[in-house]
């Protein structure tokens, strides 16, 4: 067999391999001194292995935690604590950080398996290297921090969810969705890709639901050793710390001091976050005609600026079946996301829609065509995102 005959044949693993050697290296490299606060699912792994759910050794200063019948708890649920798990029972010292990377590039690896279902290999290693390096993806899995880390760890869930999925092997499928479920609760609305794609397969669609009703006893059991309710979460305590605060948490309230944050899950954020994700621009000052500084909001910045390619998923209309599925999908995912309190702190770009991303990258697939604008759309991303994860971390976000 020749030398090319034989990277032919094993491009399969070559191609895969290479994408996570190579982003691995990268996301280590460019933070190289792994960070070990604000894990709190650090904390908590080690608190499940000692057969507990309450946190006693959390840090005091760390934001997103509450006290209930003098226990510490955190209001997140438990599905990137579940990925940890290994990891701390093998790796004495681990931090969240160094997991988050190594999680990251397995995701481009995922990513690039599963658009290779709906495009050519050579678009699939470019719209991996995009995800990767030209979206909010990049900050996130960088930095590693709770809120941040959460994103990677759902989208290595939902990702081997939909890899299953069109593959049909739909227990696994469902098994993978409530992973990601349970690592972001809003995911539990990506249930309507799979009743969407399934409701005319019964059988496929019942596997589906075998494997996915595992979130249920491990949601209500967990929220009930908590609270002695399994409907309770926490989450509205976290925002009445927030509402009392005088910090400001959001773009509104650094344009109008005097402002109060909105409800926890209100109509009147939607704005806020639409503004935030399309077109928020970076910080610029501007003397005499002349840019002086140009700084990455810690606000978020909008696709507009930091991953236009964006645009080409989000761009009517949408073809019946597949294509249909997944907007609608991310639309329904994207709801709770844009009604939420916050749009998103010490952030590159907008890490909300890293909640419905994987559904927009399958458009992206389908879509993609290697034009020259395309191309520079990729990289016109890839160069933002490299300065605004430089930005962030020399700014100690």
């Amino acid at each position: 067999m020749t030398k090319i005959g034989f990277l032919k044949k094993f491009a399969h693993i070559l191609v895969p391999l290479i994408l996570f050697l190579g982003s691995f290296l990268i996301y280590k490299n460019i933070y190289p001194e792994p960070r070990n606060w604000y894990d709190h699912y650090l904390y908590l792994t080690k608190s499940i292995l000692q057969g507990r759910v309450d946190i006693p050794d959390l840090p005091q200063f760390y934001h997103d935690k509450l006290e209930f019948e003098g226990k510490t708890y955190i209001p997140f649920p438990p599905g990137a604590s579940i990925l940890l798990t290994p990891f701390v029972l093998i790796f004495k010292g681990i931090t969240q950080q160094q997991v988050s990377i190594l999680v990251g590039a397995i995701d481009i690896s995922l990513i690039y398996l599963l658009l290779t279902s709906f495009t050519s290999k050579r678009n699939s290693i470019l719209l991996s290297v995009f995800l990767g390096f030209g979206t909010s993806f990049f900050w996130s899995a960088v930095v590693g921090t709770t809120w941040f880390f959460a994103h990677i760890v759902a989208i290595f869930f939902i990702t081997l969810s939909l890899i299953f999925h069109f593959k049909k092997f739909d227990f696994w499928s469902g098994i993978f969705f409530a992973l990601g479920a349970l690592t972001r609760m809003s995911l539990i609305l990506a249930g309507i890709f799979y009743l969407l794609q399934l409701w005319r397969k019964k059988k496929r669609f019942m596997f589906f639901l075998l494997g996915a009703f595992v979130f249920v006893p491990i949601i209500l059991s967990y929220d009930y050793l908590r609270f002695g309710n399994p409907f309770r979460t926490g989450y509205n305590e976290v925002y009445l710390q927030y509402a009392g605060s005088d910090y400001p948490y959001t773009i509104r309230q650094i344009i109008n001091p005097k402002s109060s944050l909105f409800g926890y899950f209100d109509i009147k954020n939607v704005g806020l976050h639409l503004y935030t994700f399309l077109v928020m621009p970076p910080n610029v000052k501007i003397d005499g005609g002349i840019v002086k500084d140009l700084k990455p909001s810690p606000f978020g910045m909008g696709i507009l600026f930091t991953s236009p390619l964006l645009f080409l998923a989000l761009r009517p209309k949408f073809k019946p079946g597949l294509e249909s599925n997944l907007i609608i999908t991310s639309i329904i995912c994207a709801i709770p996301s844009f009604l939420h309190i916050m749009q998103g702190w010490v952030q590159f770009g907008y890490r909300f829609v890293l909640d419905f991303i994987v559904f927009l990258m399958i458009i992206l697939a389908l879509r993609f065509k290697s034009t020259k604008l395309n191309l520079l759309l990729i990289l016109i991303s890839v160069i933002v995102n490299f300065w605004g994860v430089i930005w962030a971390i020399n700014l100690g976000w």
